[in-house]
């Protein structure tokens, strides 16, 4: 594992280096301008932009401010300005396609000691500067864009030079780390003393340990090692109002948690500048079971049997009957191998829209057996039929690559986005049809076709996140407006069924309509109440989580 290049496209996602194998690519975009035919109305080609495109206004920060901070790490220039401006959801790299930017920050503080902060929050209070806390800027629900009243000017303070290891205790098993470190950096950190933190969201290989912490993160293998807040110890925040330290111990009835009004609070608060975590010896063995159910009702009841008898998988995925169509038709296969798949779900009673399902162990050899061993059966007492062929081998090695076609996609006009929420296991299926219910209206209404699947993406003994992926046409002179549309009748159909708002990407700009919802209105007027505490002058992150 190697940290990522450090060039990034400011438009779309990851290294300029790396790009979708381009016949995977060309294979998607095939399949989905048959499923899709392009009509009149549609959007034919949505060019990349280059930074010329864009007018960027001089910066409004004062002149003494940047006089005192030039040599801290500040930069005003056109590009960093422009690359820190929005974040990296379907949402922002449309606006930045267009060239409709609502508001670019006017500075970016590559923040250099986190012995700076108590200066700085002191000049923005004294200049009336908003400040907004950027970590890896992978962020899909607007928790870093610029949203603020009046003309105040806008500061992004990126955490990147915040990157080491402060402590390993390898009688604890934790580890106290500097928040702005990227995922790669603190894997490779653990792995060189045989540890492993066992989180591996999506955006690991540009995200950081504070943007984990404070978004509430779930990883790709969280299943077996929690989502991030069950696997942070402590915090140390640094507010307007003061540093917050939680005292780093394995369990404490010292009244609320403030531990958790840090983890998820989107930097509204202050800025998290150390995580101490969990950690764990690295796993000696791993293993991929691959199979497939007859329908997705079968498939999650074959995962709540597994979570409810006691067994921690690293990874669950189930991908319903529409999803598992389309990573049939988008895999390069050749036709014996077809076939071969055809014959295997008649021989075994799958009908003709089965679901895939992948399920991966890991940990010591023996760990692995037993798991492994009592898995197969209860597949098979719910019907699964597991696959010859490991498929989860060829998962892992491109898990973190998906992101890469959504840039090519967005060219040729296709829309794109995807949407997460929890749910307990008694209304996961009303949930998972309700979904499509709702847009199979809203395209009897329009005739505005579109393309839904979904996975369950993690699991527990109570309940499942689900992990939706909607594909369409855009729609030409009126993308955002089709992209408002379809949130909101997701989100609100969502809510209706007893989903979370959020399973794993947060709550920023974009969840946060919905927030009553989910705390309750009182809930909401007790987070107020901490914000006015800790930041009494609004300084950090507007319009955001609140």
């Amino acid at each position: 594992m190697t940290t990522p290049p450090t060039i990034r496209r400011f438009w779309g996602w990851g290294s300029t280096e790396v790009h979708y194998d381009p016949h995977a690519t060309d294979r998607f975009i095939h399949v989905l301008s048959t499923r899709l035919p392009r009509k009149k109305g549609d959007r034919a080609l949505l060019p990349i932009p280059d930074l010329d495109d864009f007018s960027i206004p001089d910066s409004a920060l004062p002149a003494s401010f940047v006089a005192d901070w030039s040599d801290k790490g500040l930069s005003v220039m056109a590009y960093d300005r422009l690359s820190h401006a929005l974040g990296k959801s379907y949402y922002d790299l449309l606006r930045l396609r267009l060239r409709q930017i609502p508001r670019y920050p006017d500075g970016v503080l590559f923040l250099e000691q986190k012995t700076d902060l108590p200066g700085l929050f002191q000049a923005a209070r004294q200049y009336g500067i908003t400040l907004i806390p950027f970590g890896g800027g992978t962020g899909v629900v607007g928790g870093t864009e610029c949203l603020t009243s009046g003309a105040r000017p806008v500061l992004i303070v990126h955490l990147r030079a915040l990157n080491q290891m402060i402590a390993l205790d390898e009688v604890s098993q934790t580890a106290t780390v500097e928040a702005g470190i990227l995922g790669p950096q603190l894997e490779i950190m653990l792995n060189a003393r045989g540890y492993t933190l066992g989180h591996f969201p999506q955006s690991f290989e540009f995200s950081t340990l504070g943007g984990w912490a404070v978004t509430r993160s779930a990883g790709q293998n969280s299943t077996k090692y929690g989502k991030i807040e069950k696997v942070i110890v402590s915090l140390t925040m640094v507010t307007p109002q003061g540093e917050l330290v939680i005292k780093p111990v394995p369990a404490s009835a010292s009244g609320p948690s403030l531990k958790d009004v840090i983890i998820g609070s989107e930097g509204i608060y202050g800025i998290v500048t150390e995580v101490t975590v969990k950690i764990c010896k690295q796993p000696a063995a791993e293993k991929f079971l691959t199979a497939f159910f007859k329908d997705f009702k079968s498939g999650t009841a074959c995962i709540r049997a597994l979570m409810q008898g006691g067994l921690r998988p690293s990874i669950v995925r189930l991908s319903d009957a529409p999803e598992t169509e389309l990573l049939n038709q988008v895999q390069v296969m050749s036709r014996l191998q077809k076939a071969g798949l055809s014959l295997f779900s008649r021989l075994r009673g799958l009908g003709s829209a089965p679901c895939l399902f992948l399920i991966g162990v890991e940990g010591s050899p023996a760990e692995v057996t037993f798991q492994v061993a009592h898995m197969r059966p209860v597949i098979g007492r719910y019907g699964g039929a597991v696959v010859p062929k490991d498929m989860g081998a060829q998962w892992k090695k491109n898990r973190f690559m998906l992101p890469y076609l959504r840039d090519p996609l967005m060219t040729q006009g296709f829309y794109i986005d995807t949407l997460e929420t929890a749910v307990e296991w008694a209304g996961l299926e009303g949930l998972h049809r309700a979904l499509y219910d709702a847009l199979a209206e809203r395209q009897r209404q329009t005739g505005e076709v579109l393309v839904l699947g979904c996975h369950v993406s993690h699991a527990y003994p109570d309940g499942a996140s689900l992990y939706f992926t909607i594909l369409g046409r855009q729609r030409d002179g009126s993308e955002c407006a089709q992209w408002h549309e379809i949130k909101t009748l997701a989100t609100d159909t969502i809510i209706a069924h007893g989903g979370a708002l959020s399973h794993h990407h947060g709550i920023g700009a974009d969840h946060r309509p919905w927030m009553l919802a989910e705390p309750s209105k009182f809930g909401m007027e007790v987070l107020h109440h901490i914000k006015t505490r800790l930041d009494p002058d609004g300084l950090l992150n507007p319009g955001k989580v609140l």
